[in-house]
């Protein structure tokens, strides 16, 4: 069978996979999560829309549960995210793709777990993700040059989204 059907991410193959250790079953799957579809392959800003149509949206549902149901979920997209993008990495062969962006759903999930999600916290919550994801302070940048694969793609969002969260929470306090 020829296929020759173009692929957006052009994975390779399995044989080539599993010459760099890779154990795929799916990589097409693993690139779905870790670009969460199509939000990844937007050509401008691929981690801000990812947050703003995936993750404003996730932070809104996960605020009807109990705190405990919501920080599960948040834990399961961290471990999740850090399995499908380190994956892609591999698919890709690129470290930290700029189109894997399931690190931004579970870094602004970080930052609205323990508040409520209102506009007001929502908006101040995605502001405060996006700079501490781009500006990167200490441990931020540790994480991201310390870690390999998909840890390091996760983590360094997850501890972004942990300053957003405390910055938020004080924040909180004056509204």
């Amino acid at each position: 069978m020829n296929n020759t059907r173009k692929h957006p991410f052009r994975p390779m193959s399995r044989i080539a996979l599993e010459k760099k250790g890779a154990e795929l079953d799916r990589p097409f799957s693993a690139l779905c999560m870790a670009t969460l579809g199509p939000l990844g392959r937007t050509s401008n800003a691929p981690g801000t829309v990812a947050t703003l149509l995936a993750g404003i949206p996730c932070a809104c549902l996960l605020g009807f549960l109990p705190l405990p149901l919501r920080a599960a979920c948040v834990a399961a997209v961290v471990l999740v995210g850090a399995l499908a993008a380190g994956r892609a990495e591999i698919v890709l062969g690129r470290t930290d793709p700029q189109e894997v962006v399931i690190d931004e759903l579970a870094g602004y999930l970080t930052t609205m777990v323990l508040v409520e999600p209102t506009v007001a916290n929502v908006l101040v919550g995605f502001v405060l993700f996006r700079i501490f994801d781009i500006w990167k302070p200490w441990p931020v940048n540790a994480l991201q040059t310390g870690l390999k694969g998909g840890a390091a793609i996760v983590m360094d969002d997850v501890a972004a989204g942990i300053y957003g969260m405390g910055i938020l929470r004080i924040l909180e306090c004056f509204w």
